[in-house]
């Protein structure tokens, strides 16, 4: 059985954190601050990967892009487990 969320969705992943480098120049201003200049490129750091968590629990994504806990998952889709499928259509 595929999880969903609490509101009916199909999970389609984690929620990932993933480091990168945006590409800029960076130089300082006449008033001693730094002027950034976004490149419009970030090098991803593929190796930095890993599943967001909150309070020690990981998060999911469902099919219309909301995010929940590991165990608000966990609860919908055994609730959604112990009720009956709809009846299919005849044809």
């Amino acid at each position: 059985m595929k999880a969903v969320s609490p509101e009916g969705n199909e999970i389609v992943g984690t929620l990932e954190i993933v480091e990168g480098t945006a590409c800029a120049k960076v130089s300082l201003t006449r008033n001693r601050r730094l002027r950034v200049e976004y490149g419009g490129e970030t090098d991803v750091d593929w190796n930095s990967q890993r599943t967001k968590t909150d309070q020690g629990e990981r998060l999911f994504v469902c099919s219309r892009q909301r995010v929940w806990r590991e165990s608000q998952v966990l609860k919908a889709t055994k609730a959604r487990r112990g009720r009956k499928p709809p009846p299919r259509p005849k044809g």
